[in-house]
């Protein structure tokens, strides 16, 4: 009985470790999936910014993601100073050649950069890429060049974007919204957006979401902000007061 007994013991303590090194290594194994899952954060801007606004801003962002490195792509301007009215111009034009569809030197640096975060982060990360104003519209020229096997690496999110994004028209993306300012002077060269805002939304994350998506719980879309600056210009504004804490919500 006692021989009995001290096999249960020993066999019961077996099994005990053995259960406990399993549950140890799976644990590890789930941390060091998690740990090397790889996700880079890209983010191309819209007209009148320099290099050295790109550099501060993306210390910005920085600090908002907690530490996370900000990998920008800059699309220069033709400005040489605050108040070069003519520079500013100019990147109004190109602007709007590329609502137009042309595809400039600036969505082509963009679709290069897009490919290699693509390539750093292996097959199990992911690229989240942040779009402002004239940003926008070049990631979605960049997004026809590239593949549905690239595409369904990235998240895409939008604000105050010069054309907005849609599901519909790239599927393979693993996530698109589109973040506006009710008050975006750029609405009114999106009608898409419009459309959406007047379609009817109710309320979602400080901002306003379609009800149809609220019952679904989907991602929206659009996300339509009220303004907290009161004025157009500072609203549309990146690391303002209304875009800036939906960014780095």
């Amino acid at each position: 009985t006692i021989t009995k007994l001290m096999k249960t013991k020993i066999s019961f303590f077996f099994f005990f470790s053995n259960a406990r090194i399993l549950q140890f290594l799976t644990l590890h194994l789930i941390l060091f999936t998690v740990s090397s899952t790889k996700t880079r954060v890209t983010w191309v801007n819209g007209i009148g910014h320099t290099k050295e606004h790109m550099e501060n801003g993306g210390e910005q962002m920085t600090l908002m993601f907690g530490g996370k490195q900000v990998e920008f792509c800059h699309n220069p301007t033709a400005m040489i100073r605050e108040d070069d009215y003519v520079g500013f111009l100019g990147d109004l034009t190109q602007a709007g050649t590329q609502k137009l569809g042309r595809i400039t030197a600036e969505v082509d640096e963009l679709v290069k950069h897009l490919r290699e975060a693509i390539q750093e982060i292996g097959p199990n990360g992911k690229v989240i890429h942040i779009a402002h104003s004239q940003g926008a519209l070049i990631t979605a020229l960049a997004a026809k060049k590239m593949t549905a096997e690239e595409l369904c690496k990235m998240e895409v999110i939008c604000f105050g974007g010069a054309a907005c994004m849609r599901r519909s028209e790239y599927p393979a993306l693993l996530r698109i919204v589109n973040y506006y300012s009710v008050n975006d002077p750029l609405l009114f060269v999106v009608p898409s957006a419009v459309k959406a805002l007047r379609s009817g939304f109710g309320s979602w994350g400080g901002g306003q979401m379609s009800i149809r998506h609220y019952q679904q719980q989907e991602d929206p879309e659009f996300v339509f902000l009220s303004p907290r600056g009161g004025d157009p210009v500072i609203d549309h504004a990146l690391f303002g007061p209304t875009y800036g804490p939906a960014l780095a919500w």
